[in-house]
């Protein structure tokens, strides 16, 4: 693997982790028990907005950073895409748009005060229901193993079109424009040879 795309997934694979970690981390501290004060909802103080919303801004650089670097018109424009190539690139999107959607809807509703009356005259308030956090954290980690695996599939076919970098023989099903080929001179020996020595001819005369 070159150098400049390890480099590229490294970035990305720790930014997808971010935004996992503080995904999953809301979701450790989210709010499961609101108190009741005067026919109101009292939720208690808890990091899981700020975390899902953290959670949901590193889900969007990673989206931003995979775009820009490995190429947000793989699918459309570049000739040595794949169907894997496409597969895997829908997937990423699909993943962080969901993820996005997921976290940011948990942190808001983490933190909504109030209640609402439903018709029997009790007040309802509302939590995150349990998993909401941990779906969008591994649709963010999902999301830039997706990107990744359809760099890798882009860039392996990439390096397999430009073919190896030794010579290659010269023959039928080989472009001498696309591979030009090296020969170094070869030097022959004079040889000497012993003169060749032919017996006279006799004709008749003529007359």
């Amino acid at each position: 693997m070159d150098s400049k795309v390890a480099v590229h997934c490294a970035i990305a694979a720790v930014l997808g982790i971010i935004a996992a970690s503080t995904g999953f981390a809301g979701e450790a501290t989210r709010v499961s028990e609101v108190f009741m004060v005067l026919d109101s909802c009292v939720y208690p103080n808890s990091p899981a907005l700020a975390l899902g919303i953290v959670s949901a801004i590193f889900t969007i650089i990673t989206r931003i950073y995979i775009s820009v670097w490995f190429g947000s018109g793989c699918c459309r424009s570049d000739p040595n895409s794949t169907p894997i190539t496409k597969l895997l690139f829908v997937l990423s999107w699909v993943a962080s748009v969901i993820a996005v959607i997921l976290l940011l809807t948990a942190a808001a509703l983490n933190n909504r005060q109030g209640g609402q009356i439903d018709s029997y005259g009790y007040i309802t308030c509302y939590v995150v229901k349990p998993g909401i956090f941990a779906a969008g954290a591994i649709l963010a980690l999902l999301s830039a193993v997706f990107g990744i695996g359809a760099y890798l599939t882009i860039s392996s076919v990439t390096q397999a079109a430009t073919g190896p970098t030794g010579p290659l023989p010269v023959g039928a099903g080989v472009d001498l424009e696309k591979y030009p080929q090296q020969y170094t001179p070869q030097q022959y020996t004079h040889q000497q040879y012993p003169p060749q020595q032919h017996p006279p001819q006799q004709y008749p005369p003529q007359q």
